[in-house]
């Protein structure tokens, strides 16, 4: 294995880095603690040499110690409850895990790499080694006497891979090799044949020689049941942070998630004083009108804090107290024999400062306020574009906008500068305007008429085509244009308002606010909690207004990688952005959220303050293997005329071998048998010869003789007869998923696996993204990538510059699919299906917190559905591990209140 360009830590390097801050471990002295996770970052051979440790920095050790801090911000030893409740194991966090169902404990995880996988010098976190099968020797003793130079023929039977050939007869495809390529072929098939004859009558013998003495058993079975999927065990012990039933939640939490809506009247309206004239807010009870109880009409002033910067709540009251004058005043006009509108809201006067529970529920209940107005105006400072499109950068402006539909209006008014009086103030004529208006006014850049028609910006523009134009399809479906499902609607609605979440604290929101702007827009609302984030909030929503489930669509969803990295954000929950700003576009499979079909459900929500985590119920489970290709079971029918043939050559050479052998040790008893036997008391003088035994040892050494070079001859054969019986279909394999770090050719993972190439194993159709665009335009097939290889198309599809390639191979229909991800990931998590395939979520673990981080999805065979192991409650993040590490490094918030010790 080639050195890795890392340093590894030295005892010099790690002395000068006792004293960090990071490091006070008050229950474990610092220094045993940091040698511990130095000796496992040291690039050196584990013990028993298992695998080679990672070899990274100091400076990458100090950030991988702060991301294996405990909530205390301690780097100790952890323990894991087991699946039986067991949890006396105590380990050190460190490298990458996977749980050993043998020794039922967590283990490091060792991958079995490719050379060039060796030879990649970025820092990782589990251990490698050499690619290693286990084939049986028969098998790979039979392919070197029938293949001993490696030699590949050209597949010109069944020749898929090339379009264009396949209109042309096979005579003229033979025309167009030259006459040195036919001679050089001639060559090596000759060269071939001769070194294969030599090798079969020199090595054939010793097959039939280990089967007739019984050095090894019979790789071939007739047993055509198929063996499912290893299985896998875990179960999340903890008590998640929310739950849809209440007994399923923490007990300190034991209220209900939802209420059904209701419109709540707002609390607060601005109206003029009667006895001094001006503008003052009252509680809405001593308003209504005493004998229908009815609240008296208003209007809502709706404007945004950033386009009145340096403004405090005390300068702007009087400006709108002029606005609303001359808007009321607009109103009335042509309401002769209606109640004139004598009252208006607008949040400076009618949101609570009283305390934080008063301001939340006058905050979360905007949406009541708009329902309940008769007109909804838009202040803004003039008409200038960029002074629309802050209005609609404002989190609470596209609910109101939605809500107020038809009766919405927007008008300009600046605030007098500081010194000047209001007298001089004037506020412009309302203008009238269509949510369709709106979208190109307040949102531009949201309508594919304002996509981008350059050519020298084609990434970009495919970029925004593949977004959703959310906040159109809102608009057309509150202006009664379409008509979008629940679902729809809660994504669409979800993505908007995430979109909304970006930029200045003048804004006057954060990101968790989102949940509670949409929820106006929903039938059930949540009660606010202020220790969520964002995804907690929006997962609360989720799961009470959830008749169309989500979350679980959410989980088997595959978001485009995200475009850029804004610390400025308040979404530190790692993978929100892409989770929340894409929840309505097609996924990297071209595949909307509700094209799929949820098969597990969402019971719970976690409480981790890094990542986005859910708990899982009735998901299908497969263990995926890193460590070496494991033995499989070769099934083939022995009814056929081949295989009754094949059986006959072997045990027919076996049975002639062992016989021969028989009859040799007998040759040798019987040859001391009837040597000369003199007696010692005979007189020398007298000698009486012994009587001579009529059997012939020569005679009986040609029998011998005759059996083991029949058997010899028929080993000649055997190499066939082995490949035959080896080489079955697929009922009644051995079902694996088996990885490794890099990529290799369908014909070396063959030969690793099975001990020869006979061209089964082919690249999956549909499974990964990689597909796309290596699909062969008539069979169902994959194809291998042209110039530049899996590097090369991994660069077209946009991978992230820290994903790796991966291979899987499953050797239930011999598929071979190639991922990129950032960790190897130990389970295949069943949760979803979608266009006549599984959704499959592809994890790594901690054992510390018993999670598993999704790095992947991927799309599998219907048919492993029922070969999969069923599990309970899973705790999911759909985060991966390394966002969710950088995000702990980047973010110190206070300890999570549950700690698995």
């Amino acid at each position: 294995m080639a050195a890795s360009s890392q340093t590894p830590i030295t005892n010099g390097q790690q002395q000068s880095h006792h004293d960090d801050s990071h490091f006070h471990l008050p229950f474990v002295g610092t220094n045993r603690a940091k040698d511990h996770l130095t000796t496992q970052y040291n690039g050196k051979w584990s013990v028993r040499e298992r695998f080679r440790r990672p070899a990274i920095t100091a400076d990458q050790l100090d950030s991988r110690m702060r991301e294996l801090e405990d909530g205390r911000g301690v780097y100790r030893k952890r323990r894991y409850r087991n699946p039986d409740g067991d949890n006396s194991h105590e380990k050190y966090p460190d490298l990458d895990t996977y749980y050993s169902t043998n020794k039922e404990i967590p283990r490091r995880l060792a991958v079995q790499a490719t050379p060039e996988a060796h030879n990649d010098t970025r820092p990782r976190h589990w251990g490698l080694r050499k690619i290693k099968g286990h084939s049986p020797l028969i098998i790979r003793l039979a392919d070197f006497c029938l293949n001993p130079l490696g030699y590949e023929y050209d597949d010109e039977g069944e020749d898929y891979d090339d379009d264009e050939d396949d209109a042309i007869p096979h005579e003229k495809q033979k025309e167009k090799k030259s006459l040195g390529l036919v001679m050089k072929d001639l060559c090596r098939r000759t060269l071939h044949a001769l070194a294969s004859t030599v090798c079969t009558i020199l090595l054939a013998w010793i097959i039939q020689l280990m089967l007739s003495i019984q050095i090894v058993t019979a790789p071939w079975t007739d047993d055509g049941s198929t063996e499912p999927y290893a299985e896998y065990e875990n179960v999340q012990w903890y008590w998640p942070k929310h739950a849809v039933n209440p007994l399923d939640q923490a007990p300190n939490n034991d209220k209900p998630q939802s209420q059904v809506a209701r419109l709540a009247i707002p609390r607060r309206l601005v109206v003029k004083d009667a006895a001094t004239g001006q503008w003052v807010a009252k509680k809405t009870n001593g308003l209504r009108d005493p004998k229908t109880g009815l609240l008296p009409p208003y209007i809502f002033l709706s404007f945004s804090r950033a386009n009145f910067l340096g403004k405090s709540d005390e300068a702007l009251r009087p400006f709108f107290d002029r606005v609303a004058e001359s808007l009321l005043a607009h109103e009335n006009e042509h309401r002769q024999d209606e109640v004139p509108v004598q009252a208006f809201w607008v949040d400076v006067y009618c949101v609570s400062h009283a305390s934080d529970e008063e301001r939340t529920r006058d905050v979360h209940t905007i949406c009541d306020a708009v329902r309940c107005a008769k007109r909804v105006y838009v202040v803004l400072p003039n008409d200038d574009p960029e002074h629309k499109r802050m209005w609609g950068a404002r989190i609470w402006t596209l609910p109101e906008v939605l809500l107020a539909a038809d009766k919405i209006r927007y008008c300009f008014s600046s605030p007098p500068a500081a010194g000047e009086g209001y007298d001089g103030q004037v506020t412009s004529r309302p203008h009238e305007l269509t949510l369709t208006d709106m979208l190109e006014s307040f949102w531009p850049g949201s309508s594919p008429e304002s996509w981008k028609d350059d050519d020298d910006d084609e990434k970009d523009r495919r970029l925004e085509q593949q977004h959703e134009e959310a906040i159109g399809h809102l608009i057309n479906h509150y202006s009664n244009s379409t008509k979008l499902s629940e679902l729809q609607l809660f994504t669409c609605a979800v993505q908007a308002l995430a979109e909304r979440a970006e930029g200045k604290s003048t804004e006057g929101y954060t990101t968790t606010d989102l949940a509670y702007a949409a929820m106006g827009l929903l039938a059930y609302r949540i009660i606010p909690n202020a220790s969520d984030n964002a995804f907690q909030a929006i997962a609360r929503l989720s799961l009470v207004n959830d008749s169309n489930r989500l979350l679980e669509r959410l989980a088997c969803l595959w978001p485009h990688p995200a475009t850029k990295n804004d610390q400025e954000q308040d979404l530190i929950v790692a993978g929100s952005e892409e989770l929340l700003r894409n929840i309505a576009d097609r996924d990297q499979y071209s595949v909307h959220l509700w094209d799929i079909q949820p098969m597990c459900d969402v019971v719970g929500i976690g409480d981790d303050p890094f990542t986005p985590t859910v708990i899982l119920d009735r998901c299908r489970a497969i263990p995926i293997r890193w460590k070496d290709f494991p033995k499989i079971k070769y099934v083939k029918d022995l009814n056929g005329f081949r295989a009754t043939v094949s059986q006959k050559i072997v045990y027919c050479g076996a049975w002639f071998l062992a016989t021969g052998f028989g009859l040799f040790a007998s040759a040798i008893a019987l040859l001391f048998s009837v040597m000369p036997y003199y007696n010692g008391y005979n007189n020398s003088d007298n000698p009486a010869p012994r009587r001579q035994n009529e059997v012939e040892p020569a005679m009986y050494l040609l029998g011998v003789a005759l059996f083991m070079g029949c058997g010899w001859v028929i080993s000649w054969f055997s190499p066939w007869a082995v490949r035959q019986l080896c080489n079955g279909g697929y009922t009644g394999v051995s079902c694996h998923l088996i990885g490794f770090e890099g990529t290799m050719p369908l014909g070396e993972i063959e030969r690793a696996i099975c001990g020869f190439d006979n061209n089964r194993f082919s690249y999956a159709a549909s499974s990964t993204i990689f597909s796309k665009n290596l699909r062969h335009a008539k069979v169902r097939a994959g194809r291998v990538p042209g110039e530049g290889g899996w590097a090369a198309e991994a660069e077209r599809l946009g991978v992230p510059p820290g994903h790796r390639l991966f291979t899987i191979v499953d050797t239930g229909n011999w598929t071979v699919s190639v991922i990129a991800a950032e960790r190897p990931p130990v389970v295949a998590l069943i949760c979803g299906r979608e266009g006549g395939m599984l959704r499959a979520l592809l994890c790594s673990w901690r054992f510390e917190n018993n999670c598993l981080y999704r790095e992947c999805v991927v799309r599998m065979r219907s048919s492993l559905e029922h070969l999969a192991t069923p599990n309970d409650w899973l705790k999911v993040s759909l985060a991966c591990q390394g966002d969710v590490a950088r995000t702990r490094v980047n973010q110190k918030p206070a300890p999570s209140p549950q700690i698995a010790v």
